[in-house]
């Protein structure tokens, strides 16, 4: 079919280039223009330009431009006549009247605004699946399918939602659909074509693909319906069928409700990421309305780039359920959202249940709680590493490091890198200065992986013990304060307890604190405790000849790391940010006493009320109590410091 190229050129001047391309990115006014992350490239600085009021589109980043119907055709990869009748629906505008092309002359094609024949087969097969939708849902309405109502009823599906997703049944017929679609004039080859109908293996002809399924609609950003999803209504396999590959539909660059949903998304700044239709259609009949779902495949490049397309400042909570969150295929979906941008976030709902089943058991109001406490990327794999490695050995340390730290090189801002190593490193307990330097060492080495003897220090210091041991290697004087505090008990509980014991070591025998002695003491005291000889008591001479290991390296780089950040206070007010400091940090490792001490305490108890001693388990208990207030006071006490 050719288009009439002045009523066409009426359209391209009467369209509304913005109102269109907003359709498909979000756009920020900024003078004349509007400006936007371009939709052909993948970047982080907008580049792409839309004039309005000379009714064209200009990325500056990859060079692509044109008007609007040059915009459509590309987003949408269809021919020029579609992208007609898109801008004409989208913008309320009549649309063109089509005449038959003639037969191309010399050999040429037809002219440009004519219909080609992919472009054609297109119009023709949504023609099909919106006819294939009208039958699905007058086939669920019709009374001999009651079956079908009663098992969306049991699923507490509301008519409103039945209305707004479009459902529908497909009859348990082998020929329902095909001879419904043939009686509008279908031909065989398009009813196969578009997935509608199956091929027989022998002999000529085909059957309905869906047979006794409630039907899903698919659609495209447009709402277009290109494909179906059915759903069977026992136990039969497979128990989700979806469209197989069409001209209409490719797996993996369509996402579930993303029609519906994209506004809502655009107004709440986030998108819900879910796995299956009842989880999209439970969250969406609740009220939920920024949600759409990958249709049971792994995440693509393709879907997350459609989904950046309409949020600003790109944002995502993933709620797959536990068995799928911890895919191989799932991890590259979340290098492919970090790699666009976003901030990830992930939802692990309790008893390891999916949307669908959580709402319908505990309500909308506690999914949103759940929501409000989903957890940061990162956070949320140190955790899933915590679980999967033993973080008492270092091997295990180094292994959940290594686990997360690709997805944190993954991340583009560098304020984004910075919160997501003081994530890992508290939920880790590791020493944060640390993993940022072995960060920026892996970014320049262009690998993304700790030595096991980097993650061994890196656990052997808190944040409040390295900040005491800066200030005492900057003021020594302060050391007689410090030891006065920590006695062996205390220092025995600390994980930085070497560099402790040698710091206090050297300290006693009067020497300076300079690299030699502090190395050599670290050094030593971290071989008695490799060797179970937690106190020191060995011949030190006998060590004379000890080849270092890669962990006596690690421990040496980082008493020169602790000697470089030792500045003696210029002046007394130096000195008193110093003390304060120190009597900061004592205070935080004085509670790790008390947290040692009632957790000890806590077994205590338990023991007791097993050994049915009611007045000893009192007595632990009222202990305990005590502990626990003098926490608090410790608590309170460095709250209330200036």
């Amino acid at each position: 079919m050719l288009l009439d190229r002045q009523t066409v050129d009426d359209l391209r001047a009467q369209a509304d280039i913005v109102r269109v391309v907003s359709g498909y990115v979000t756009l920020r006014k900024r003078g004349a223009n509007y400006l936007a992350c371009c939709p052909f490239h993948s970047e982080k600085t907008p580049s792409f330009n839309v004039h309005p009021g000379k009714q064209v589109f200009k990325c500056f980043g990859c060079g692509i431009g044109g008007d609007v119907f040059t915009f459509v055709m590309r987003m949408e990869n269809v021919g020029f006549a579609e992208a007609v009748r898109i801008v004409a629906e989208v913008c309320g505008l009549p649309l063109p009247e089509a005449r038959p092309a003639a037969p191309p002359a010399h050999g040429k094609g037809a002219h440009q605004e004519g219909g080609l024949p992919e472009a054609e087969e297109r119009e023709r097969l949504l023609r099909l699946h919106e006819l294939a939708l009208r039958f699905f849902q007058s086939q669920l309405a019709a009374p001999e399918h009651y079956a079908a109502r009663e098992y969306l009823a049991r699923r507490e599906v509301a008519p409103s939602t039945i209305a707004a997703l479009g459902l529908g049944y497909a009859p348990d017929r082998w020929d329902a659909l095909l001879t419904f679609l043939r009686s509008h004039g279908a031909s065989l080859t398009d009813l196969e074509r578009g997935g509608l109908v199956t091929p027989r293996e022998s002999g000529s002809g085909g059957y309905d693909r869906f047979r006794g399924r409630i039907m899903f609609p698919i659609a495209d950003s447009q709402g277009r319906v290109v494909a179906f999803g059915g759903r069977t209504l026992g136990d039969g396999e497979p128990k989700y069928l979806n469209s197989p590959e069409t001209p209409l539909y490719v797996k993996g660059k369509h996402l579930f409700g993303l029609h519906l949903a994209k506004e809502a998304i655009r107004r709440s700044g986030f998108a819900i990421l879910v796995e299956g239709y009842m989880d999209f259609l439970r969250l969406y009949q609740e009220g939920v309305h920024n949600v759409v779902a990958t249709l049971g495949t792994a995440l693509t490049e393709a879907q997350v780039r459609q989904l950046r397309r309409y949020l600003e400042t790109p944002k995502v909570v993933i709620n797959f359920d536990s068995d799928r969150a911890g895919q191989a295929a799932t991890r590259r979906g979340f290098e492919l959202l970090l790699e666009q941008g976003f901030r990830v976030n992930v939802l692990h709902l309790p008893e390891g249940k999916d949307p669908d089943d959580f709402v319908r058991a505990q309500g909308v109001r506690a999914y949103r709680a759940c929501l409000r406490q989903s957890q940061p990327l990162v956070e949320y794999l140190a955790d899933a590493a915590g679980l999967e490695y033993d973080l008492t050995r270092p091997a295990g340390r180094a292994q959940a490091v290594n686990a997360v730290l690709p997805y944190i090189a993954k991340l583009n801002d560098p304020i984004e890198r910075a919160l997501a190593a003081e994530r890992l490193a508290d939920r880790l307990q590791l020493d944060v200065g640390l993993i940022r330097t072995a960060l920026e060492q892996s970014a320049r080495e262009r690998r993304t992986e700790l030595a096991v003897e980097t993650v061994e220090v890196a656990a052997k210091l808190t944040l409040a013990e390295r900040q005491v041991l800066q200030v005492l290697l900057s003021h020594p004087p302060l050391c007689e304060l410090a030891f006065a505090a920590l006695d062996d008990e205390l220092i025995s509980m600390l994980p930085g307890r070497v560099f402790f014991r040698a710091v206090r070591e050297v300290y006693l025998k009067g020497e300076p604190f300079a690299y030699a002695p502090l190395a050599a003491a670290v050094a030593r005291w971290q071989r008695a405790e490799t060797s179970g000889n937690a106190h020191g008591q060995f011949d030190f001479l006998a060590e004379a000849d000890h080849t270092p290991t890669p962990l006596d390296r690690e421990m040496e780089n980082y008493v020169a790391e602790l000697l470089l950040g030792a500045e003696p206070p210029a002046d007394d007010t130096a000195l008193a940010k110093y003390r304060s400091i120190l009597e900061d940090g004592l205070l935080v490792l004085q509670q790790r006493r008390l947290e040692h001490q009632s957790a000890a305490m806590h077994r205590n108890v338990q023991k007791a009320a097993e050994s049915d001693d009611e007045q000893l388990a009192l007595r632990y208990a009222h202990e305990r109590l005590q502990l626990k207030r003098a926490r608090l006071a410790a608590l309170h006490h460095r709250q209330k410091k200036p």
